[in-house]
């Protein structure tokens, strides 16, 4: 067993979990009851009650949610409010829109048939949200759920589990905390059916070599994006900038869907680029929640974002920003570069997800061309296209083969509402959001006729 410690991303002064992690005892106790509660929990008639129950505790808990979620994970008081507040909506959508499902006719009925214990493990970065997003869905269907918090916010792990306790929802749903040896423990495990995971490329292919042997076990990933933004010739500039500016910075850059590169037409390049620097300024951290940017959530992530932009191939060029020298600091400069040549398309920084609160602004003199490498990025997540044209925008969004595309707004963000998830290296098919019972139960049918 060792020890697990998060510090405050504002404060490294400031300590503001001290724990341990779940050890094999601790491992086996959770998915032994998960899995003798789960033949009770499936048939289980009242589920929705006593979720919506677990809405209103989570109501009444919001205030130690955002305290906790600003001063662990790094948020501003905005962004953690709009956090905690997307906790108790999720259980009512999951009631109200994620349950249904296919129309049945007569003499036919269609019915989720959950699979069993799911292991769920989320990140830091929406570190309630994310994992709470996950968990109802899953308990919704009759799944019992062990929830392995990121082990970076261990301090708002626990929180959720003594929610959980408060809602009497803990004989369902588990809480174990740790990080990678933890969660290969949980999930090399047979009785484990289903994994739900949200993470870097890394984490998922770990995952799919853990699960290689049982293909019976279902498979979830969400492993974040490459994101571009098209900006073409008829679009509002000011709008284009604001939203891109906001897409690429806002939470330090911590967002999946976050933009990475924004394609401009070369006549507008200058001007653009001029344009965004000036906008970065609203993203310059500080240290007061108040304000619009924050810190990433660790010194060492930072430093790890922060390296590969001191030595920049000549073919990218820095034109606002600095990617500090390694400290205790855990503030990010938002960086802003651009293309200097057509190589730079083949560099790492351009192909490759760098969590963090850097742009990289490209030209194009054929919006067709332009089109053609967007679709040709491998972590499609999400893409935003700016156009004052809605048909226009639409024929592009066809050929942009992302898990989203949107018009006219950031490529940062997406509705619960609505299925979530990414194309190619992104994911692996298995989109969550409103789509995401699907990911811990079968639809079956029973035909009477």
């Amino acid at each position: 067993m060792s020890q697990l410690i998060s510090i405050s991303p504002w404060n490294p002064q400031d300590r503001v979990f001290t724990g341990e992690t779940a050890n094999s005892t601790a491992i086996e106790i959770a998915l032994a009851a998960m899995s003798s509660a789960f033949p009770t929990w499936s048939c289980a008639t009242d589920r929705c009650e006593r979720l919506r129950a677990f809405a209103q505790t989570l109501t009444g808990a919001r205030a130690d949610v955002v305290a906790l979620l600003v001063r662990e994970a790094g948020k501003t008081r905005a962004d953690a409010e709009a956090e905690a507040d997307l906790l108790p909506k999720k259980i009512t959508l999951t009631i109200e829109q994620a349950l249904a499902r296919t129309t049945a006719p007569a003499g036919s009925a269609i019915t989720w048939r959950p699979r069993g214990v799911a292991t769920i493990i989320g990140p830091y970065n929406f570190p309630l949200h994310l994992l709470h997003g996950l968990v109802v869905p899953a308990l919704a269907v009759g799944c019992t759920v062990i929830a392995k918090p990121s082990e970076r916010c261990p301090a708002l792990g626990e929180l959720y589990r003594q929610l959980l306790v408060r809602a009497g929802l803990d004989s369902v749903c588990r809480v174990v905390q740790g990080g990678q040896t933890v969660a290969t423990t949980i999930v090399q495990d047979k009785r484990v059916a289903t994994v739900a995971a949200v993470g870097s490329r890394a984490m998922g292919l770990g995952l799919a070599h853990t699960l290689a042997a049982r293909p019976e076990a279902v498979l979830a990933l969400e492993l974040g994006g490459v994101n571009h933004a098209l900006v073409l010739d008829d679009a509002d500039r000011d709008a284009a900038i604001t939203a891109i500016a906001d897409g690429a910075w806002r939470m330090a850059g911590q967002r999946c869907t976050a933009t990475r590169v924004a394609h401009v037409p070369a006549a507008w390049f200058e001007q653009m680029i001029s344009a965004l620097s000036t906008a970065r300024q609203t993203w310059i951290p500080s240290g007061d929640p108040s304000s619009a940017a924050g810190p990433m959530i660790s010194a060492q992530l930072r430093e790890d974002f922060q390296a590969p932009y001191r030595k920049l191939p000549h073919v990218l060029a820095l034109v606002a920003g600095s990617p500090s020298a390694a400290s205790t600091s855990c503030f990010a400069e938002p960086l802003l570069l651009a293309v200097r040549d057509n190589a730079a398309r083949l560099t790492p920084l351009y192909r490759e997800e760098h969590f963090g609160p850097a742009l990289i602004v490209d030209s194009y003199t054929d919006a067709d061309d332009a089109i053609t490498r967007i679709a040709a990025n491998r972590f499609r997540l999400a893409a935003s296209v700016f156009t004052a044209s809605r048909e226009r925008f639409r024929s592009v969004a066809a050929r942009l083969p992302y898990g989203q595309v949107n018009w006219n707004r950031p490529t940062a963000g997406a509705r619960s509402d609505l299925p979530f998830g990414g194309c190619g290296l992104s994911g692996n098919g298995r989109p969550a959001a409103v789509a995401a019972c699907q990911i811990f139960a079968d639809e079956t049918v029973v035909w009477e006729s």
